[in-house]
């Protein structure tokens, strides 16, 4: 039994990894591409990028939501409960995912001169074509989450790694055609992303409906039952007014950063790019802990939940320190992929250092951990962290150095260092507390 449950592990990581590898360096060829069309371009599309998170979120948070009622029903072999959980959070993120769209297209504008009307025009042009692309695709994004969710908790693995691998050939084809021949600048990469998330939403609807495992779901209901939702919704709410919060403090320290120039604003969306991709090993654990630690809790062992987050936990700070040496060694040159200008280049190798040295120590702990916690349903107490630790640690230091001492970019990122080493201690701490053990989801 034990051999099996190894091999699930392993299986389900090199799938999530290669699903998220191919993601996210197919992303980063997009930015290398719009990149080479100028520092505007590329600093537009870190502050779209942050806008989305804030609103992505809250959608993502009904994925998470359902992975892990439903990974704690099959652990429990209540599998009706699972289909009518399943069935009932694809209608409500339809529904979500439209109203949201609609909005970031109509508002998009007063929105990015609200938040960022110290950037120059050109950025602010440039912001403006990405958020409508991004926007108007969100709702088949969402359906790709929510349905990758709901195979993940049932123990599939491949249908996802399909979706994603066919959806980025895309992407980078689209993208690759509509800059290189059409000439369409910053909408290029927006045509890639609409196709791609079309293209992954179609492929996992297919396999959820015509390819079921033990999830037999009928088509989606109009009408939504909020009490079969509960269990899911206990989850996603919690964590999306986390989310929300924790992205929408992101957000303002990008206002922060609006008035500290172009160049700022285009290492910062490179640097990004690039810690996605070094990130790779530890996003995948914050992925695999949430099906692992929902089946290990709904079964009801507690001290087997516990071994599970720890070694998740400890798993992903091991990979992270490994993936760091191995890019800090044979990666030197990745940032003349993304653009030529020596400001630019000179912020953006400053912080992926002192990213390559702290991320292996307080990454995990900070994103990974609390993930597991909201698969036992302790989701208030990691929203209440994340709240407090945005507003005394992150924001007000992001001020206090990037600002107020005038460290700029810099100052940016001590804020978020401080804000992880918070998160860690307490986020761990939390662990070998016997608090979480009474959420019963």
């Amino acid at each position: 039994m034990k051999s099996f449950r190894n091999y699930h592990f392993v299986t389900l990581y090199l799938t999530v990894m290669l699903e998220q590898t191919l993601s996210t360096v197919s992303t980063m060829l997009g930015t290398m591409l719009v990149s080479g069309l100028g520092t505007s371009v590329s600093a537009g599309i870190g502050m779209v990028d942050q806008i989305n998170f804030v609103f992505m979120n809250i959608l993502t948070c009904i994925a998470t939501g359902i992975t892990a009622i439903v990974s704690q029903c099959v652990g429990k072999g209540d599998i009706k409960k699972a289909q009518d959980c399943a069935n009932h959070s694809i209608t409500i993120s339809i529904y979500a995912s439209i109203v949201i769209s609609a909005f970031l297209i109509i508002f998009r504008a007063p929105l990015l001169n609200i938040l960022f009307g110290k950037a120059e025009q050109t950025v602010l042009d440039s912001a403006s074509i990405y958020l409508f692309f991004t926007s108007i695709s969100l709702p088949f994004l969402t359906l790709f989450n929510v349905f990758t969710g709901i195979r993940r908790a049932t123990g599939d693995n491949l249908s996802p790694l399909i979706g994603v691998f066919l959806s980025n050939i895309f992407y980078v084809i689209v993208t690759i055609f509509c800059i290189k021949v059409l000439n369409l600048g910053i909408s290029s990469v927006g045509y890639g992303l609409l196709v791609s998330r079309i293209i992954s939403s179609l492929i996992l609807q297919f396999f959820i409906y015509f390819k079921p495992r033990m999830l037999k779901l009928p088509k989606p209901t109009i009408k939504v039952n909020f009490n079969i939702l509960k269990p899911v919704l206990d989850i996603a709410i919690t964590n999306s007014v986390d989310g929300i919060i924790f992205n929408g403090g992101k957000l303002l320290v990008q206002v922060f950063m609006s008035g500290m120039g172009t160049a700022a604003l285009s290492a910062n969306t490179i640097c990004n790019s690039i810690s996605n991709f070094i990130q790779l090993p530890g996003k995948t654990f914050q992925v695999t802990c949430v099906p692992f630690t929902g089946t290990a809790y709904g079964s009801g062992d507690m001290e087997k939940t516990k071994k599970v987050m720890l070694s998740q936990t400890l798993g992903a700070n091991i990979s992270q320190l490994i993936m760091n040496i191995i890019f800090y060694i044979f990666c030197s040159k990745i940032y003349f992929l993304y653009t030529d200008d020596l400001q630019v280049l000179e912020y953006s190798l400053n912080l992926i250092n002192s990213f390559l040295i702290l991320s292996p120590i307080f990454w995990a702990t900070s994103f990974m951990t609390p993930s597991a916690l909201r698969a036992t349903g302790d989701a208030k107490f990691t929203m209440t962290i994340s709240v407090l630790s945005l507003f005394i640690f992150r924001i007000f230091f992001s001020w206090l150095l990037g600002v107020h001492f005038n460290y700029g970019i810099y100052g940016i990122w001590a804020g978020m260092y401080i804000d992880w080493l918070f998160r860690s201690v307490l986020y761990f701490s939390r662990i070998f507390s016997k608090k979480w053990h009474a959420k019963n989801i």
